[in-house]
């Protein structure tokens, strides 16, 4: 018994950071390819800011997120100046990257160290303009 009582916190403890790191990698790997769908759509000829950010809500609204997130669109050009007129400036051969940040809610509370509250997780991706 006295085993258990001094093994039971440790193993509940592992088994709580395996459920929340494990979710927590699901949420990056979604906000990952979001961000590639995206940049996607950004690269294409004719594309608006407002195509990439459709395509990424329905991409996320498809999944397990819930909200929250926020996306930043840039577009450069060869010598990495940022472009001021964003995709409706771009030529080809132009960077887009599109960053993706999304507010991860830890559900264990507080008893993993050093992870409670919000987690902010983010993902980019780039494209060359076509």
């Amino acid at each position: 018994m006295v085993e258990f009582a001094l093994v039971l916190p440790v193993f509940i403890l592992l088994l709580l950071g395996a459920v929340e790191f494990g979710r927590a990698y699901l949420d990056l790997h979604l906000l990952t390819n979001a961000a590639r769908e995206g940049a996607r759509a950004g690269s294409l000829p004719g594309a608006t800011e407002t195509d990439v950010q459709n395509t990424v809500d329905n991409f996320l609204d498809e999944t397990a997120l819930s909200g929250g997130w926020s996306t930043t669109i840039t577009v450069e050009d060869s010598d990495g100046n940022t472009r001021s007129g964003g995709l409706s400036d771009a030529q080809e051969g132009d960077r887009v990257y599109v960053s993706i940040s999304y507010d991860f809610e830890v559900l264990s509370g507080s008893v993993i160290p050093g992870w409670s509250g919000t987690v902010t997780l983010s993902s980019d991706c780039v494209f060359r303009h076509e």
